[in-house]
């Protein structure tokens, strides 16, 4: 684990160490595109899971076992609703579902 409490890998470790180690390193300066930020090149590589949160009705794990192509569930959310996006425990903001050349993408609405 590295200072912090941030866990990385081994690999990236220096770098995170001297990143977190800098005063306010991880305060976002006012710039028009995250790319330009300083630390992009360290932040970019962190490995991070996102999570988009929907409500499915009457869904079992059996239904989850049994899933195949092609399959569909009713939602408990309207089609037009956000959902949330989380990192973890923690609420990022919130999206919504967009079909782009018959891929399934999510979009980032509002931040928290």
């Amino acid at each position: 684990m590295a200072d912090g409490g941030l866990m990385t890998r081994s690999s990236e470790a220096p770098e995170m160490k001297a990143l977190l180690s800098t005063p306010n390193a991880l305060v976002m300066p006012s710039i028009a595109r995250i790319e330009e930020h300083p630390s992009w090149s360290v932040l970019a590589r962190l490995p991070v899971t996102l999570t988009a949160g929907i409500l499915l009705s009457r869904f079992k794990v059996r239904d989850l076992l049994n899933l195949r192509e092609g399959q569909v569930f009713g939602s408990r959310s309207r089609d037009t609703e956000d959902v949330p996006l989380r990192v973890g425990q923690v609420q990022l903001g919130w999206s919504e579902f967009e079909v782009v050349e018959q891929r399934l993408s999510l979009r980032l609405t509002r931040l928290v």
